[in-house]
């Protein structure tokens, strides 16, 4: 059976989730909405609400924009401005922020398909991962924001689902996706990158919608010639069978600190380094970094002038770490990227990438992070960091999670005035898909 037809059978008749996956998939809802309400003052996201304002579809504070393609836009650029948003490994992706906005701005239209919302999340997510293993690593390699191709399929997935598409149908929904898929890393640490996130899950709904409508697309946008000839390295029109197209909502990573994810491991290997260093880092002291192939790949930035150059800038995130011993919100303020202090140690950073032996990886989840500090010769500290903090295989203990609920909703009321506690920010995302978490829940 070809990717298509897979693909369509798992749209329309998708595996049934466990308890723990659909606890796992309402927690990706959970932290996408705290990472909108954080992100939700950052300029990209105020000037698309200035731009798209509407009597249309209602956002979370309240406020309206021309319809429910721009809530989706608007909710994707708020949720992806901090780059706090929840991250694929296999796929290389932000998987949560273009399909929670996508699927909440159409159930906010139509109130009904809230039911179904939780299972055409999982189905999307699906979708995403098995894409991303079809692509492979190479597509990433190649300067593509991965959130932002695959991102409209998995998204026009999750809502040809919720809207019950037959699969003529949910095909022509596929092949309209394909068609706005794009974005590029080059973007990285600019407003675009917001944009770029904001923009997948827009075209997930618009192609879903017009699909709806009865317009058609190519019944295999897979086929030759197509999506994965174009925007991937794969044999033309073919597919690996090897391919499994599950809802796996556990593979997902909750993020702990506000920056590139490809930053996380060094900044773990940092934190540990600096136990090791009771009298802080000697000022003639070497910061040693060796990372995985691929590991440098979006860590383009050198010398940031911004907070958000700053998440994309490996010495940075380092420094701040040992300095610290944390890296927070707050260091990716604009003015926090020129400390002293912090430049001091980011001069004594050096980074190195291991090169490319036998074939390209699948995602990022491969080897390690190295970190080693020297003085005159003499190891100081030596760190190897295997796992992704917050990844599967290193989850978020129940503290930090909550810490960074409590710390996005913080912003919020900062930002707006609105008091949101905890407690209420879960009372609304019940108020959202209640009916469709389950029990459970």
């Amino acid at each position: 059976m070809d990717f298509i037809q897979r693909l369509c059978d798992h749209i329309a008749m998708p595996r049934p989730l466990n308890a723990a996956e659909r606890d796992a998939a309402v927690t990706a809802f959970e932290d996408t909405l705290a990472v909108t309400y954080a992100g939700w003052a950052e300029p990209s996201a105020a000037a698309a609400r200035r731009v798209f304002a509407g009597t249309g579809a209602q956002l979370f504070d309240g406020s309206r924009v021309q319809g429910a393609e721009y809530a989706a836009l608007a909710h994707g650029i708020a949720g992806h401005a901090l780059d706090f948003d929840d991250v694929h490994l296999t796929s290389v992706t932000h998987p949560s922020v273009v399909l929670v906005p996508a699927l909440m701005a159409l159930v906010e239209s139509r109130p009904a398909l809230a039911t179904r919302m939780i299972d055409a999340y999982a189905i999307g997510l699906g979708t995403n991962i098995a894409l991303g293993q079809a692509l492979g690593f190479g597509h990433y390699d190649r300067g593509w924001h991965a959130t932002s191709t695959i991102g409209p399929l998995a998204g026009a997935a999750a809502l040809a689902h919720l809207l019950g598409l037959d699969a003529s149908a949910a095909r022509s929904a596929l092949a309209l996706a394909a068609a706005q898929a794009g974005g590029f890393q080059r973007n990285f640490g600019s407003q675009a990158k917001h944009v770029q996130a904001g923009q997948a899950a827009a075209a997930a709904l618009r192609a879903s919608l017009l699909a709806e409508a009865g317009v058609g697309g190519s019944p295999d946008i897979f086929g030759p010639r197509g999506f994965f000839d174009l925007y991937g390295r794969t044999a033309p029109g073919t597919v690996s069978d090897r391919i499994d197209i599950t809802p796996d909502t556990l593979s997902v990573s909750r993020k702990l600190f506000p920056c590139c994810y490809l930053t996380h491991r060094m900044i773990a290997a940092a934190l540990e380094a600096r136990s090791a260093l009771p009298d802080g880092l000697p000022t003639d002291a070497r910061v040693a970094i060796q990372v995985p192939y691929g590991g440098m790949r979006a860590l383009h930035v050198t010398d940031p002038q911004t907070g958000a150059q700053g998440k994309f800038c490996a010495a940075y995130c380092v420094a701040a770490a040992l300095e610290q011993g944390r890296v927070g919100l707050s260091d990716f303020e604009d003015a926090a990227v020129h400390r002293p202090a912090l430049r001091r140690i980011m001069a004594q950073v050096e980074t190195a990438e291991d090169p490319l032996v036998g074939e390209m990886p699948v995602g990022i989840a491969h080897g390690s992070v190295r970190l080693r500090i020297t003085r005159a010769g003499r190891t100081l500290a030596e760190v190897k960091v295997h796992h992704y903090p917050g990844a599967p295989d290193a989850p978020a203990a129940p503290e930090a999670y909550a810490a960074k609920i409590a710390d996005c909703l913080a912003i919020w009321r900062r930002v707006t005035g609105q008091s949101l506690t905890p407690e209420a920010f879960r009372s609304q995302l019940r108020s959202h898909i209640g009916a469709s978490a389950g029990a459970e829940n």
